[in-house]
């Protein structure tokens, strides 16, 4: 029941700062607008050798931007309470620190799941004309990768801002972090349009599966595998970043110290 309190608390939140969600949707409506503007001059009306069309790009930029525009982040909530030294207060708690991260996470995520992408998918499907194949055995496909997707989403961030037991100042590392998913996780352009080779080298990260995938799942377009082979992948990637996160903040927290009273 506590977990489930940190996501309301966390939902709570989120709803209070309303100018800042007025913000939030001006803001994904204009990274919408340009981006669709951008790819209706250069993607011809029909597709090419299996490539995209004018109004599946279109479309796919719409539904790139509206998955990340569902999911939070939460970049300074560990990072702050090492800072000021509160972490110590909150190992004393009766609760995991990592799954509160994960709740508080998940409750601003909601939020902006509820409030943004659904308001902004339906306003978008009208406005630009945007072409869904309408179905449902592709929605049932895309829910498990939507929400593994976010898993990946979170573990990514939490291991960045795990970097706070290590280092004083980690904006560096959001800045690396924020440029790779930019420019690899298909949020702004398909995997598809990179040379071969580098896309050979994305598919082993886990920034294509952020994006890429769930938006080509939603648009019916066909995988580089197939879909047992893509969840496996999921499965696989989110076990590597799960030791990986478990190693920094278990090391962190042993290397922790706490000046002052």
């Amino acid at each position: 029941m506590a977990y489930l309190k940190f996501i309301s608390m966390s939902f709570q939140r989120s709803i209070s700062y309303r100018v800042e969600y007025f913000l939030s949707v001006l803001n994904a409506f204009l990274y919408i607008f340009i981006f669709t503007s951008v790819w209706s001059v250069l993607v011809p009306e029909s597709a090419i050798n299996g490539a995209f069309s004018k109004s599946q790009m279109i479309a796919y930029a719409v539904l790139s931007t509206l998955i990340k525009a569902s999911f939070a982040r939460n970049e300074s909530l560990l990072a702050s309470r090492v800072k000021s030294g509160e972490i110590a207060a909150d190992l004393l708690k009766p609760f995991s620190f990592p799954l509160m991260y994960l709740c508080d996470t998940l409750g601003a995520s909601l939020y902006q799941l509820l409030s943004r992408a659904v308001p902004l998918f339906i306003f978008c499907y009208f406005i630009f004309d945007i072409h869904i194949p309408l179905d449902p055995t592709l929605v049932l496909r895309f829910v498990p990768a939507y929400l593994l997707s976010f898993i990946l989403f979170f573990l990514l961030s939490f291991l960045i801002s795990s970097m706070a037991f290590y280092f004083v100042d980690i904006f560096p590392f959001w800045i690396f972090y924020a440029a790779l998913i930019t420019l690899a996780s298909g949020a702004i352009i398909p995997i598809d349009f990179f040379p071969v080779g580098i896309q050979k080298v994305l598919l082993i990260t886990p920034f294509p599966y952020l994006f890429y995938f769930p938006t080509l799942l939603l648009l019916g377009k066909p995988l580089a595998f197939g879909y047992d082979e893509f969840l496996l992948r999921y499965l696989i990637l989110i076990a590597t970043m799960l030791c990986l996160c478990a190693f920094s903040y278990r090391g962190g927290i042993r290397r922790l110290t706490i000046a002052g009273g």
